[in-house]
Order: C-alpha cells, then structure tokens, then sequence
C-alpha cells in the first residue's frame, strides 16, 4: 500500500498536464507509463494477498484477482468490475511496450480517482481487520 502511495504521488501533479505536453514529452510519456505499470501491479499483488489472507479461491489471472475483491466485498461489486481492466492494461505495459496506447495511457492517467478508490477501500478492509484497543484485554 505504501508503494501504491508513492506512485499515486508521483503521478497526482501529472495528472492535468496538458495532452500537448503529454505527447511532446518522451520524458513524461516514461514517468506516466512506468507509475501507472507499478501502481497497478501494486494493486494486483494487495488482491491476491488478501484473497489469500481470506482464503478465498485462487484467482485465475490478474483480471480475476481484481473481480475476486468485489466477491469478498472489499471492493463494491460495480467498482471491482469497472477496475478489472486494469489487469491488462498493466498486462500491455509491461509485455506490449512497443505497442503502447498512448490514447489509453493518458486516459488512465485522468482516471487516477479509481486508483485512490481502491486504496481507500483497501485501507478501510485493514481498519475493519485491525484488533482494537478495546479488545487488547487491558
């Protein structure tokens, strides 16, 4: 979660660039594609650790892990299904690097609110699963 963090950090003040700048820039181009490759493969590998935490059947691809998290109600059902692409978008990144949709990189970069979503309710899932003070037996 704190990787998924720092590369949501990185791409916040990017994130209403100018397509112009976007497509002039190889330089911002890499930035942009590498923290969004990191960052959606931080939240693949938060959903296959928690299915395993909640011993849930495995997932049979990263697709899946994503919808898997709207099943164990750590993502809104809606949400897990609208942010399951993800898994292939990160998919043509990492294999189909000279392939690259550009058009798509850029409108992931705009949708950084589905990212922050995910973290959000990652973060309430750990909240709810978090021992309370109350039950330390002080």
């Amino acid at each position: 979660m704190d990787e998924l963090s720092e590369r949501l950090a990185r791409l916040q003040p990017l994130r209403d660039r100018a397509r112009s700048d976007f497509d002039q820039d190889p330089y911002l181009r890499d930035i942009v594609e590498r923290n969004l490759e990191v960052a959606a493969q931080c939240c693949i590998d938060v959903s296959h650790r928690i299915i395993s935490l909640e011993g849930a059947r495995k997932p049979v691809d990263y697709y899946d892990a994503i919808l898997r998290m709207g099943e164990l109600g750590v993502l809104p059902a809606d949400f897990a299904r609208h942010l399951a692409p993800l898994a292939g978008f990160r998919n043509i990144l990492v294999h189909e690097y000279v392939a690259v949709d550009w058009d798509e990189v850029y409108g992931v970069l705009g949708r950084l609110e589905d990212l922050d979503r995910f973290a959000e309710a990652i973060r309430h899932w750990l909240a709810d699963r978090a021992p309370s003070a109350d039950n330390s037996g002080r």
